[in-house]
């Protein structure tokens, strides 16, 4: 197995591959967003490349007009090389642009004021919590443990039943309480039946305490910085997701995942996007980064799959059974996204397999569970879903959306990127 080395054009970035990897796969690994509908199955013909210099080897392929191979066009995915080469990646076989969420619907319908709040359809109730604790010393005639005195004082503010704490915050217990005045911030997290005291902080800092609502698309992955002590989105931004370079829909990136190697690299892309995102809604809004302390993901099941690096094979086999439908809440860290070190990361549950949790949201911010009168919810993503029912019972199918949107799999058709038809006027 020989190594030799591609230059893409016109970033001028070079990357030694082996003789049995293909072209694709070295954009890949030159961070470089090349379109693959497909997957690299050679069946969608979006991975066009063009050879300037260098020996290469192709299979034939219905994708490619004569004129186009006449001037040197071939698939990515379908073509090793033989020596060093030089490559360009054509604008119609890059994934460019970023998703706009700056219209007056994104903005309206981003704002959390009517559905959260008193006389609103949901309590305030968030998943993180920051309380401003006054404990009352110990003394002689009361003589509890610093824990238990912890937790009597919260339960004093809360029906919590259930408590616990981690051992790193118990070992610095004591020196904080004393070194405070016995004057703390204690934040919250709830996980499954269990409250977490997640941090114990000197001073009031309850004012500050922020969560991200991540909706986690198969082509778009969108953040809203929210405001847990008044319910207020503070900021908003979205990506294109970074796993559309090894597979357009959930399908092929699930076939993509076959090993535990491939199925790391779809995790980290997706979580480096939820950390750009955190890191810009950040920035853009002033928030300190340990402020925030809970980020709450909704997607498709194979999506959350991917997300926690979950396997996620027999979603596609008969009987379409996935690993977990409610994940329990874990700390943000174990996955990679970068809050509070302490903070934690929660899923909205799904149903099946092929039914997920962004649904579920939907049904939930809707309302129509609520009702009497017979709702029709429809969520037109890369993946679509029909939902009907009422408070007393709820009927779901879903199915392949992208295609339409996207053109994955016909001749006609892109993504709302660079160069799509966004709004049209009349004359």
């Amino acid at each position: 197995m020989a190594t030799y080395r591609v230059t893409f054009l016109p970033e001028g970035k070079t990357v030694p591959i082996s003789d049995q990897q293909t072209l694709l796969e070295a954009a890949q690994a030159a961070g470089l967003a090349l379109n693959s509908v497909c997957g690299g199955e050679g069946l969608c013909g979006r991975c066009k490349v063009i050879i300037r210099a260098g020996d290469v080897w192709t299979e034939p392929t219905p994708h490619l007009s004569r004129q186009e191979i006449q001037q040197g066009y071939v698939l990515g995915c379908n073509t090793r090389i033989r020596g060093d080469v030089v490559v360009e990646i054509p604008f119609e076989s890059r994934i460019a642009g970023a998703p706009h969420l700056t219209d007056e619907n994104a903005l309206r319908f981003g704002s959390t004021r009517v559905l959260v709040g008193a006389g609103a359809r949901h309590a305030h109730d968030p998943l993180s919590q920051k309380l401003y604790l006054e404990l009352p010393r110990p003394t002689m005639t009361d003589r509890l443990a610093d824990l238990e005195r912890l937790y009597r004082e919260l339960r004093r503010l809360r029906p919590i039943p259930i408590m616990q704490m981690g051992l790193a915050q118990l070992r610095g217990l004591a020196a904080l309480l004393r070194a405070h005045d016995w004057k703390i911030t204690v934040t919250l997290g709830q996980r499954g039946g269990t409250v977490e005291v997640v941090e114990v902080a000197g001073g009031n800092t309850a004012a500050r305490n922020y969560g991200v609502a991540v909706d986690v698309g198969t082509t778009t992955v969108v953040a809203h910085l929210v405001d847990l002590h008044t319910s207020e989105t503070v900021a908003r931004q979205a990506v294109y997701n970074s796993q559309i370079k090894y597979g357009e829909d959930v399908i092929t990136r699930i076939m993509f995942a076959e090993s535990r190697e491939k199925l790391a690299t779809l995790s980290s892309c997706v979580v480096q996007d939820i950390n750009d995102l955190v890191s810009g809604l950040v920035s853009a809004s002033g928030v300190s980064l340990h402020d925030v302390t809970f980020v709450l993901c909704a997607g498709n099941t194979a999506m959350m799959h991917l997300l926690l690096g979950l396997e996620p094979a027999p979603i596609r086999a008969e009987p379409y059974i996935p690993v977990a439908a409610f994940p329990p809440v874990i700390r943000a860290a174990e996955v990679g996204i970068k809050i509070n070190p302490r903070g934690l990361l929660g899923l909205v549950p799904a149903v099946t397999g092929y039914v997920g949790g962004d649904v579920v949201a939907d049904v939930l911010v809707s309302g129509m569970a609520l009702t009497e009168e017979p709702s029709l919810l429809i969520d037109m993503g890369t993946n679509g879903e029909i939902v009907v029912g009422n408070r007393d019972w709820l009927v779901c199918c879903s199915a392949s959306a992208g295609p339409a949107f996207e053109g994955g799999g016909i001749s006609c058709g892109m993504r709302a990127t660079n160069g799509a038809i966004e709004r049209l006027n009349a004359a």
